[in-house]
């Protein structure tokens, strides 16, 4: 009874089961999607104008219906897959008003059989017919077709009233048609016929169930659809498309992107990478909307994307955003996602077993690991270079940032309110915003304490009208910053509200200041060099904003003294420097008045303040604009794109203040006493200069001894100082700053001095100073140095050996604050300005000079003494033979290879080491010079192990093995792997090579002016001239100090001999009358005073300041003063004493001291005998002194430094193989038994096994190029013609006939040379080169440029024959720029003849030896100075007289002087270079790909503006184009 209660009717039931026909009829959605009406923005063909287009415009359309459509379409693309070159044609026919659709393509037909699995079912029955039938099923099966789920054509069948298929099957012989009405319910027989007919095909004719997707008829929208699909396949498939039986014109990606597009063909960037994925890129115009795409899976349309257009647009946008931020600084923050919006992608790719989101497919979800294959399109520069330079994506993207930082901008303007809320540190003025704030003026200062300075002030003129802001350091450069700084920058926004700056006012008229809450901006800033920077990155941010307000006399500055001299109740303030000095040379006592320098605001007390603002007339400068010069000043000084006028600009201050100087003229200044108002120009060029100028110095070293200013200040006060002894680093900091003017930061003078001890590969190859401590490692590249309290440091034996204290007395010393502090520059005896190198950025300039072996320049110098010997006639013997050698860089410790390209020595590549383990391993033993360890690990390693894009790893695994001075990576991969890296360049794949250049070497030469040099050999040869110059300086100061000293001691011990013998008697007698005593037996007055004072005048050298600067007085110049104090008033004693005496002769006692005030023990035997055997002492060691040349002296010096440089080389590796080890290091037993522990885990050292990876020549890329050339159609012809005269004889004589040496013994030639005596005469020799040297018009010069390709040449002596004046045939021209001078007949330091041998230097040479490079004519013989004779001089100098240089005029070119005769030329003799072991002989064998020869390449890539670019396959390119 229950069972029958519970029962429910048939007709009752709520379940119930549908077949799978019925149930797609039922729910379509889930199978074709909607089959209701729909209105989207659809991309559709518009052919109603003559043109067809392709455009997005809202369509009513039925996606279900759509469906069908494209089942069928993408069916017949599919056979394409399955046969390739069978099918060739789709043809497509829609008739709209007899609701059918025909779909008919070629190829393959479907094969008429019956299934193996049911033989009363064909195959074609099957697919058709059937549902859920498919041959994709088969996942292990990699296809690349559009079907997946067994419905596709069946559904079509389902929603259609008649379906019809007729194919023909060669295969089978046999023709099949079938046709299913009633939505596939109701089948005829199929009708099978025989055929003999060859051609094969398959055709769908279908007529849609049109009240299913309630419609009538096909409309316009719905076969406008249907026919962009008939485009779609047209590109996608790659077949012959008609439609309605008109072929459509789509050859290529291209013609089908111009569909969709209005640009330029060239615009259209498309490229097929591979059979599987072909790109096309525009710019999208509305990226406002979005990234834009089109793109095909199969053939199927994705209309809303998926993973393979993620996968190509996360290629090309990270690109795009790295060529944006180089060219816009506004893109600092640019994020790829940015850039996607302005791409219209089009995307034809095939995918292996596709997945989609939905059976509509309209976005792809099968991920990049599963696609079957890849489109590198990040790795194609071609690629990536075109969509740059073609599409203009990049200026849209950055037209974009400007508008929208600009937006940004103007929300932050101010407006005229009369108060300010937020803004803490302003002390507004109480009319500011009022109808009276254009009387207002807005004081901003440095700082808070110049603000406390200026409110000091405001206690004198009222706060009504005066405000004060200060401002935190130096305001941002806004010409050049990105407008996203800008806005973030918290200080110009609150600038600008309280000044109410608003960013879309223009301010032309006087009257429009009314909208401002000031009238007048008065920058109030310290008197420094940094302050007059402050001044202009203020000018600049209103004159880049609001130029109209510079027009209204808008800015002020408010100057204060930087000195103040007093003297009982006279003070005097000054405002500059040179108008202090100049109040010096005028004031004979100045040194009587009491000096303060105020360096800063914060030194005026609240008192002066007061004085200054009591006397506004004379503090406040008026900055007046006076027209276009004005704007182009300021522009000079702030542009970016005017860098290198601004190097001219520099140049031309630099060069002016040197003639000024040198003709003693009065240095010009801005701020004079009755100075009140300025230009913009003056303010530029007399005041801001300064800055950059000493912004410039303190980033560029000098060529004598490599050091930037705070560099020099710590080696001064280590030697002054003695600093032999360990000291912390934070107290010689300390010391630095207290003993040399130092005015900058304390973290940075620390970091300076831990950056000359530091002594890790890749740091210093001599650290001056020692590291003791942790002064970091190349771990890190130097930054893991400990803190500046815990370490210590002192002078290095080396830096003692390199700097000779006996040059001390011979420089030029700085002044600053009163203080003597540093010289210009140190005078080392090799280049460490090489040995260390240098980089830096200063204002217009930046310097990049590489690290060089000492040895090998120690070697260079020594053979530049031989060849000025040998110039000079002297004979001497040598045990050896000295080479020239070339100067290759080098790093202390390092272990990879360093090579200069063979075509090209200014450039070269650095490589580490790699070595294979076996076939699966690799070991990385040193990294290239400037990467360092942790930073590879992170950078390269780290990315290859754990890709971020989502790529499969490059590397299994790799271990670190590294300790503080050596590196050593294990690196594990697959076989495949290893093998495939080993073929592309393991130290490409593993960035071991890293590139440079060596022609940026910018330097202050010895005269502080900035050049450019060429190659290293021009600063070994001006270094060498200003050393050998400051030789011959020294040896005549020495023999004069000598001879003071032994003439002392011979007055000394007359003295004693006639005291002990009573032939003077000095007891009971006045003291002038014991100097007239000594007087009349002909004592001297103190030598060495004497000595001191005319060294004083000989040699431009104050004697006192060395003694000055090594003594302990806190107050240098308070000593000075007390001194001449007690120097006055000894001879105010002296004259009244003489007044009232008994001579009319005076005498000053002070010259007899050294005799008066002898002590009684000097007349002991004992004494007396030192005191002789001291004279004997001094007397041979004048004689030894007298008997050297300044030559050698120098070989002396550079031969106690390389004994001294051997023992530290020693003393280091001893230190390396110490005893110290870990308890797990393995022991090794000797003879007697004892073990010995290694001194380092053999783990930490490379694989005694490894084979070590060479790595791949600089120019082996170019292959590829002749390779892309014959595949693009070039003839065998035509490729010849791109290729010069192969440069490939292998002659020898080259290498080995021209070399030069120094023979042991010389026999010298009264014929060929001057000869000259050794002796006492030589001082009188030397004196020329003294003499020329400083010369006004006579400035060394360098010899010229060699790019050399042997490793030595030696020096073999004589002149040779006049063949040499032509290089193989080819003249060399004389050029207008080279400027010789005649020698002076007297003279050991001529200028020499131009030799006619070959240069004893190292020549570039091809392989058939001819010269690469002609050689500089505008270079001289630098290893001797430069030598005018007096007579010569006055008619030179009559002739040419001296100009102060003009102005820097940007692109104007100056004119060549040409001096009497410049027409001859020293050449050069090619020579071959020497072969390197493992080397082959084929490696001469270069062809040069250049299209003609040029002797001086070089020349045409400095030029500037309006050079024709032309590319030309190059040997040292980076690129495959090369721009000559």
């Amino acid at each position: 009874m229950a069972n029958t209660s519970m029962a429910t009717k048939a007709e009752d039931e709520t379940y119930q089961l549908l077949e799978q026909l019925d149930h797609i009829l039922k729910r379509p959605e889930t199978y074709i999607g909607s089959t209701k009406p729909t209105t989207d923005e659809m991309w559709i063909v518009d052919d109603s104008a003559e043109e067809i287009k392709i455009i997005k415009k809202d369509v009513t359309y039925v996606p279900g219906l759509y469906k069908i459509f494209d089942e069928i379409l993408v069916n017949a693309a599919d056979n394409k897959q399955r046969d390739p070159k069978g099918m060739s044609s789709i043809d497509i026919h829609i008739n709209g008003d007899k609701n059918e659709i025909k779909i008919c393509n070629d190829g393959k037909g479907v094969p008429v059989r019956k299934w193996a699995k049911d033989e009363t079912i064909y195959i074609p029955t099957l697919i058709f017919g059937q549902l859920l039938t498919s041959d994709n099923f088969n996942d292990d099966k990699k296809r690349i077709t559009g079907g997946r789920n067994g419905y596709g054509a069946k559904v079509t069948n389902i929603f259609s009233t008649k379906f019809i298929v007729e194919t023909s099957s060669k295969e089978f012989g046999k023709t099949f048609k079938q046709i299913w009405t009633k939505n596939m319910r109701s089948a005829e027989d199929a009708q099978i016929k025989a055929s003999d007919n060859t051609k094969e095909y398959t055709k769908i004719t279908f007529y849609p169930d049109l009240k299913r997707f309630g419609m009538d008829k096909l409309d316009d929208d719905i076969i406008s659809l249907f026919k962009r699909r008939a485009y779609d396949v047209a590109v996608s498939s790659n077949v012959k498309v008609s439609l309605n039986g008109k072929r459509l014109a789509i050859k290529s990606l291209k013609d089908y992107i111009q569909l969709y597009v209005d640009c330029e063909p060239n615009q259209i960037v498309h490229k097929r990478f591979n059979d599987r994925w072909e790109v096309g890129v525009v710019k999208n115009e509305q990226y406002s909307s979005g990234q834009q795409q089109v793109s095909f899976v199969n053939s199927i349309l994705t209309t809303e994307g998926g993973k393979h257009v993620e996968y190509v647009s996360e290629q090309i946008a990270p690109k795009l955003v790295e060529v944006i931020k180089k060219k816009n600084k506004q893109a600092s923050e640019l994020k790829p996602a940015e850039v996607k919006k302005h791409l219209f992608l089009f995307v034809n790719c095939l995918i292996e077993n596709p997945e989609f989101e939905s059976q509509a497919k309209k976005q792809l979800s099968t991920t990049k690991s599963h696609f079957g294959s890849k489109c590198d399109i990040k790795d194609d520069d071609k690629f990536i270079k075109d969509i740059v330079k073609n599409c203009g994506i990049v200026d849209q993207v950055i037209d974009w940032l400007e508008n929208k930082q600009t937006a940004k901008l103007n929300k932050q303007s101010g407006s005229k309110t009369s108060k300010l809320k937020g803004i803490p540190k302003l002390d507004d003025a109480n009319d500011a915003g009022t109808k009276n704030s254009s009387y207002c003026t807005l004081i901003i200062t440095e700082g808070d304490s110049a603000k406390a300075l200026a409110v000091a002030g405001l206690g004198v003129i009222g706060r009504d009208r005066y405000g004060c802001y200060p401002l935190r350091g130096k305001m941002l450069n806004v010409r050049e910053a990105a407008n996203k700084k800008v806005t973030d920058n918290n200080e110009i926004t609150q600038l600008c509200k309280i000044l109410g700056l608003n960013y879309k006012e223009k301010y032309e008229t006087r009257a429009d200041l009314n909208k401002l809450r000031y009238g007048k901006l008065m920058i109030m800033a310290d008197q420094d060099h940094d302050g007059s920077h402050i001044k202009g990155l203020v000018i600049n941010f209103i004159h880049y904003n609001w130029p109209n307000l510079l027009k209204h006399d808008f800015i002020e500055v408010f100057i204060t003294p930087i000195i103040k001299v007093s003297k009982g109740k006279e003070e005097i303030s000054f405002y500059s420097m040179p108008e202090f000095e100049q109040w010096q040379e005028k004031t004979k006592n100045w040194t009587r008045y009491k000096i303060k320098y105020y360096k800063g605001l914060g030194t005026s007390t609240a008192k002066e303040a007061k004085e200054y603002f009591s006397n506004m007339d004379r503090h406040r400068i008026a900055l007046k604009y006076m027209g276009t010069k004005d704007d182009l000043a300021i522009h000079l000084a702030f542009n970016g794109m005017l860098a290198d006028d601004r190097k001219d600009w520099i140049k031309w201050h630099t060069e002016d203040a040197k003639q000024r100087r040198e003709q003693k003229l009065p240095i010009d200044y801005l701020y004079k006493k009755d100075t009140k108002q300025i230009n913009y120009t003056d303010f530029v060029n007399k005041e801001l200069i300064l800055f950059s100028k000493s912004n410039t110095e303190r980033a560029i070293p000098n060529i004598m001894d490599g050091f930037k200013p705070g560099q020099r200040k710590i080696m001064y006060v280590c030697f002054t100082k003695n600093i032999i002894r360990e000291i912390k680093v934070a107290q010689l900091g300390g010391k630095v700053a207290e003993y040399s003017a130092y005015h900058h930061g304390e973290i940075s003078l620390t970091k300076t001095i831990v950056g000359l001890a530091q002594n890790f590969v890749g740091s210093n190859n001599i650290n001056l100073l020692v590291p003791a401590g942790q002064f970091g490692t190349r771990i890190n590249g130097g930054d893991d140095a400990a803190s500046a309290r815990y370490i210590f440091t002192k002078l290095s034996p080396l830096a003692l050996a390199l700097f000779n204290k006996n040059d001390e007395a011979l420089l030029t010393y700085l002044n600053e604050d009163g203080m003597s502090i540093e010289p210009e520059w140190y005078c080392p005896l090799i280049p460490t300005v090489l040995v260390n190198g240098a980089t830096g950025v200063g204002t217009g300039y930046s310097t990049d000079v590489l690290n060089y072996d000492p040895m090998t320049l120690v070697n260079n110098m020594r053979y530049y003494i031989r060849e000025e010997k040998q110039r000079k006639g002297i004979v001497s013997s040598y045990p050896n033979t000295i080479t020239l050698k070339e100067l290759i860089p080098s790093y202390k410790n390092f272990t990879g290879e360093i090579k200069l390209l063979e075509n090209d020595r200014t450039r070269g590549v650095i490589n580490g080491v790699c070595s294979k383990l076996d076939d699966q391993t690799i070991e990385i033993t040193d990294l290239p010079i400037g990467i360092w360890t942790q930073t590879y690990k992170e950078n390269t390693l780290e990315h290859m192990l754990n890709p971020k894009d989502g790529t499969a790893p490059l590397i299994l695994d790799y271990k670190e093995y590294h300790t503080d001075t050596t590196v050593r990576f294990v690196v594990k991969m697959t076989k495949e792997a290893l093998a495939s890296y080993i073929q592309q360049g393991l130290h490409k794949v593993f960035k071991l090579q890293k590139s440079f250049k060596l022609t940026n070497m910018v330097l202050f030469d010895h005269n502080n002016v900035l050049r450019l040099y060429n190659n290293v050999e021009e600063i070994c040869e001006e270094f060498f001239t200003t050393r050998l110059y400051m030789y011959v300086k020294r040896k005549e100061y020495m023999v004069g100090s000598l001879e003071s000293i032994c003439l002392k001691l011979d007055n000394i011990a007359r003295f004693i001999k006639e005291k002990i013998e009573n032939v003077i008697s000095v007891e009971n007698k006045k003291i002038l009358k014991v100097i007239e005593m000594l007087v009349e037996h002909k004592y001297d007055r103190d030598p060495e005073k004497v000595w001191h004072e005319e060294a004083k005048k000989k040699f431009n050298i104050d004697i006192q300041q060395i003694t000055t600067s090594s003594s302990n007085s806190d107050d240098v110049l308070q000593d000075m003063q007390q001194k001449q104090e007690d120097e006055e008033e000894a001879n105010d004693a002296a004259r009244s004493t003489t007044s009232a005496g008994a001579t009319t002769n005076l005498v000053d006692t002070k010259y007899y001291d050294y005799l008066i005030n002898m002590s009684l023990r000097n007349l002991t035997k004992e004494k007396r005998e030192d005191i002789l055997k001291e004279q004997k002492t001094k007397h041979d060691v004048l004689n030894t002194l007298k008997n050297k040349t300044p030559e050698d002296l120098y070989e002396e010096d550079l031969n106690n430094f390389e004994n001294e440089y051997k023992k530290q080389i020693a003393k280091e590796k001893i230190d390396d193989m110490s005893d110290v080890a870990h308890h797990t290091t393995k022991k090794v037993g000797g003879f007697g038994g004892a073990k010995k522990q290694k001194p380092q885990r053999q783990e930490t050292k490379p694989a005694a096994h490894g084979q070590k990876i060479e790595p791949e020549k600089a120019d082996s890329s170019k292959q590829k190029i002749i390779d892309v050339l014959v595949q693009e159609g070039v003839t065998t012809e035509q490729l010849a013609s791109l290729i010069p005269a192969a440069k490939k004889k292998k002659g020898k004589d080259a290498a080995t006939g021209n070399e030069k040496q120094i023979p042991k013994e010389r026999k010298a030639s009264t014929e060929s040379m001057n000869t000259s005596g050794i002796g006492g005469d030589e001082l009188v020799k030397d004196q020329s080169i003294v003499d020329s040297f400083t010369s006004k018009d006579v400035t060394p010069k360098a010899n010229p440029k060699r790019a050399v390709k042997e490793k030595v040449q030696k020096y073999t002596g004589g002149y040779g024959s006049d063949d040499s004046e032509k290089q193989n045939g080819m003249d060399i021209d004389s050029g207008d720029d080279d400027i010789k001078y005649q020698p002076s007949e007297e003279s050991d330091y001529e200028q020499p003849k131009p030799k006619k041998a070959a240069k004893p230097k190292p020549v570039a040479a091809t392989s058939n030896g001819t010269t690469a490079k002609k050689s500089s004519p505008n270079k001289k013989n630098a290893s001797s100075a430069v030598k005018v004779s007096s007579n010569q001089s006055k008619n030179d100098s009559a002739a040419s007289p001296e100009k102060k240089p003009k102005k820097p005029q940007p692109k104007k070119e100056t004119s060549v002087i040409k001096k009497e005769g410049s027409d001859k030329k020293p050449t050069k003799v090619a020579a071959k270079r020497k072969k390197t072991i493992g080397e082959s002989d084929d490696d001469d064998d270069v062809v040069d790909f250049d299209g003609s020869y040029s002797p001086e390449p070089k020349q045409a890539r400095i030029q500037r503006g309006g050079v024709k670019k032309n590319y030309v396959i190059d040997d040292d390119s980076d690129n495959d184009l090369n721009e000559d």
